[in-house]
């Protein structure tokens, strides 16, 4: 598992030990804007190592892109010799038993979870894509600018022949698939620079490489987090203890997002459901 987190290490130490699993690494990466100190206790915890150096992560920014490429390196290097990367949030959760979740991929070798689409289906993903987008810019008067390039220049070229696909961040990628987007990314300089100015790249970046390579035949649409998205709000809702009953007859094995400072309950809920399925026998190893 890596983890991208940036707030409350009480809820990301709850969500490492509600991973735990004899065969399962956690591998966290600290947002650069946390404090450190908050979150240098995880280390000790079984299983459990720290992503270095800690970078910035701002939301619809490339910077995304590269902490994800940083724990994909650094994870890949490791003595582990990792078979899956399954990438979470310090806000998800899971809905079921980790045993669980450790013999499905187990069954399921070579093959990449990613909800992968093609990004024509809204004309905002277009925008997204072929306009000039300087999110990683915080100056006053950013988004006037922003607005008169797109009106002088020309809409923006990508320099591949690729089928642009679009998808969720929260995938689970085999090591062979994560050690050939590090290759990628590498020998093509230019991919990652116009990615720099995409609007949030990393539901374009991972998505379209893969597509456009020989795995995209082990691609399987689904990924495995319930989010709702009935809020219509820029960020999933947060989900609360009236969601439990949607959580519990979900066949997913994720949720997010969580926040156990306002919703603790749903975890305390959640976590006894995992208890329970647990001493049902539901679960084999």
């Amino acid at each position: 598992e890596s983890q991208p987190v940036h707030k409350n290490p009480q809820q990301v130490a709850r969500l490492v030990e509600s991973l735990y699993h004899p065969n399962v690494d956690c591998w966290i990466h600290v947002d650069q804007k946390s404090n450190m100190d908050d979150f240098k206790y995880l280390a000790g915890l079984s299983n459990v190592f720290i992503i270095n150096p800690s970078l910035r992560v701002d939301w619809g920014c490339f910077n995304t892109v590269e902490v994800m490429l940083l724990a994909m390196r650094k994870v890949s290097e490791a003595d582990g010799n990792y078979e899956y990367f399954n990438f979470m949030s310090g806000q998800d959760y899971p809905i079921k038993p980790a045993r669980l979740f450790y013999n499905f991929m187990a069954a399921n070798p070579g093959i990449q979870f990613m909800n992968n689409r093609a990004y024509e289906e809204t004309r905002q993903n277009i925008i997204r894509f072929k306009q000039y987008h300087f999110n990683d810019y915080h100056f006053a008067g950013v988004r006037l600018l922003e607005r008169l390039v797109n009106k002088i220049l020309p809409e923006r070229r990508f320099p591949y022949n690729h089928e642009i696909r679009k998808g969720s961040q929260w995938m689970a990628l085999s090591r062979d698939a994560v050690i050939y987007i590090l290759d990628f990314v590498s020998g093509n300089p230019r991919y990652s620079h116009y990615f720099k100015r995409v609007h949030i790249p990393d539901e374009f970046f991972f998505q379209t490489i893969l597509y456009n390579s020989r795995f995209q035949s082990t691609i399987k649409n689904p990924n495995f987090h319930y989010i709702d998205w009935t809020e219509t709000k820029p960020h999933p809702k947060v989900l609360s203890i009236h969601d439990y009953p949607k959580l519990i007859s979900s066949d997913l094995f994720f949720a997010r997002k969580f926040d156990m400072n306002s919703n603790y309950l749903i975890l305390d809920a959640l976590d006894a459901h995992i208890r329970k399925m647990e001493s049902a026998n539901e679960v084999f190893i």
